[in-house]
């Protein structure tokens, strides 16, 4: 049975290797872009709190601009939460997946939160954030108190979208599709500073967004090595993926990405690491790599295969596990594929 399962799930790793190398060269600009597609509970929240104090602070940023990215990193997971539809189930796992994603870069950070909604709360959305579209900050915070003198059940997600407006110092972005005939996809786009434009972040994440439905990702990151990332990471591969009720392979799966994150850091230290997790069945397919130098690549590989105790082979002490080498000949990956 374990044979047939991996057999099953060759071409699912294969393409989930491929996007890992693709995230390396299509986000090298970016310092740091993280994407979760798994079970979208409160618990999250306060792991993305302490992502957002280890990346502000391994880039130096000032108290001010780590409160403001922590505000902005909630509120725009919270909006899933607290505004998506109940979907269908092959809509909910397909099209309609929800999904969050952050980039960070010295110019500032990005973040974009995708989720079905209603098709009658459309009209309601585009309102509220065209109300807001230009206004400053004096205007914003005016209106901020008028609507909290609403009944909170008349507030909608407007209060959400005028403090993200005005802790980010920029309008908002958003992209409405058809989701069938009773919903929609709604994606709203949140930039800080000088990050990227509207339309190139919506344009970007609807991709990710696309690949992670076609492949069942639910977790990816791509980006400079940052301390204290990494444990924030696997606590969120340990505890969120799957959900309380459902923890299958994630417990394990969040070892072996602590584990092998030290190694390829020891092998390759300061280089732009790359992670991808995906659903195959029972089981985690686990992808994890780091830029190396060609000169070196070979004995690196053999070495990290020694250290990881990698066969290639499927046994009963651990689960089938391959390392390899992709990239390109001026920027090689040491690649390590686990299936757990």
């Amino acid at each position: 049975m374990g044979q047939l399962r991996e057999m099953e799930a060759m071409p699912q790793l294969l393409a989930c290797m491929v996007t890992a190398q693709a995230l390396v060269h299509a986000f090298r600009n970016d310092r740091f872009i993280l994407g979760y597609s798994g079970h979208f509970g409160d618990d999250l929240t306060s792991r993305l709190l302490d992502l957002s104090d280890q990346l502000i602070t391994a880039m130096s940023g000032p108290s001010a601009q780590r409160k403001r990215l922590a505000f902005l990193l909630v509120e725009a997971y919270q909006n899933i939460i607290r505004h998506r539809a109940d979907l269908p189930t092959h809509v909910s796992s397909g099209e309609g997946r929800s999904f969050f994603s952050c980039r960070a870069n010295p110019a500032g950070q990005d973040l974009v939160a995708i989720n079905g909604v209603s098709r009658w709360r459309v009209d309601a959305l585009a309102d509220q954030l065209a109300a807001i579209r230009g206004m400053d900050h004096t205007e914003l915070k005016e209106l901020s108190m008028r609507m909290l003198q609403l009944p909170s059940e008349g507030r909608g997600a407007g209060v959400g979208f005028i403090e993200m407006t005005r802790k980010s110092g920029n309008d908002l972005g958003h992209m409405l599709r058809g989701l069938g005939e009773d919903h929609a996809l709604f994606a709203l786009a949140v930039r800080t500073g000088d990050a990227h434009p509207h339309e190139k972040i919506i344009r970007e994440a609807a991709i990710l967004h696309g690949t992670v439905v076609m492949n069942d990702i639910l977790l990816y990151h791509a980006g400079h090595t940052m301390p204290g990332v990494s444990s924030v990471v696997a606590d969120v591969i340990s505890n969120d993926l799957e959900g309380v009720d459902e923890v299958g392979p994630a417990e394990a799966c969040g070892a072996c990405y602590a584990r092998t994150a030290v190694l390829l850091e020891e092998l390759s230290p300061g280089r732009r690491s790359v992670c991808v997790i995906a659903r195959a069945a029972e089981d985690l397919l686990l992808i994890q790599g780091v830029e190396t130098d060609a000169v070196g690549a070979a004995e690196q590989l053999v070495s990290l295969k020694g250290r990881l105790a990698i066969t290639d082979v499927t046994g009963p002490n651990g689960p089938a596990a391959s390392a390899s080498v992709g990239g390109s000949p001026e920027r090689p990956i040491l690649l390590v594929a686990q299936r757990v």
